[in-house]
């Protein structure tokens, strides 16, 4: 059990990636380990696109195109509780810290997160559209299982919602239809070793803060 527990806590979002794209193979156990995810009645409501080269290339320039558009559009980051918005802007600033440390300009930080962080491979986590949050829970915990697999082979990963921002607009480049929505981007690739993005120290809150004992 400890072990698991080291293993989990180990995982981290990757912000710098070698240009080096993984194995196709090492991806699909990713994507094996995402199928085995639970959901609601066994309905497995995910889908998943696999994105690298140009095909990547084009979803980043389309998501450049239409962000700012979109950003006005969205409510996102409206009324964040206010405990919320403490943990967010620790991890804004640790960010901002750690992009000075790699030389990284704010405005090129944030443009690399509209691009996948410059990842050689992007996963978009598919699901369909419901009135209620069933099938975005499932596909969720399917995604957690790829982030995991991932960690287990050596890749880096980082879970982008911001890459969702254009969804409708990513969802006639890619194809999909209108009951589809996309639930997030995965980076994904090999980590770059000794960047300030991706050995910033991170933290969490702890378990008694959080939780409620009943009956014990």
């Amino acid at each position: 059990m400890q072990q698991l527990l080291e293993f989990i806590t180990s995982r981290r979002s990757i912000r710098a990636f070698k240009k080096q794209p993984p194995p196709q193979d090492m991806l699909r156990k990713c994507l094996e380990a995402a199928i085995w995810a639970p959901s609601a009645t066994n309905q497995q409501p995910w889908e998943f696109i696999v994105l690298t080269g140009q095909a990547l290339e084009k979803v980043n320039a389309r998501i450049l195109e239409h962000f700012a558009e979109r950003m006005k559009e969205s409510t996102a980051f409206d009324n964040v509780p206010e405990d919320l918005a403490k943990r967010q802007q620790e991890i804004f600033a640790a960010l901002m810290e750690a992009g000075e440390a790699a030389d990284i300009e704010a405005n090129d930080f944030f443009l690399r997160s509209l691009r996948f962080f410059d990842a050689p491979v992007g996963v978009y986590f598919v699901t369909r559209k419901r009135p209620d949050n069933q099938y975005l829970l499932s596909t969720a915990a399917a995604l957690e299982n790829f982030l995991l697999a991932a960690h287990a082979q050596g890749l880096g990963t980082c879970w982008l919602t911001i890459a969702v921002v254009c969804g409708e607009d990513l969802k006639k480049h890619l194809g999909l239809a209108d009951d589809r929505e996309l639930l997030g981007g995965v980076a994904i690739g090999y980590p770059a070793a000794g960047s300030a993005l991706n050995t910033f120290t991170r933290t969490r809150v702890t378990v008694d803060e959080i939780t409620t004992w009943l009956g014990f």
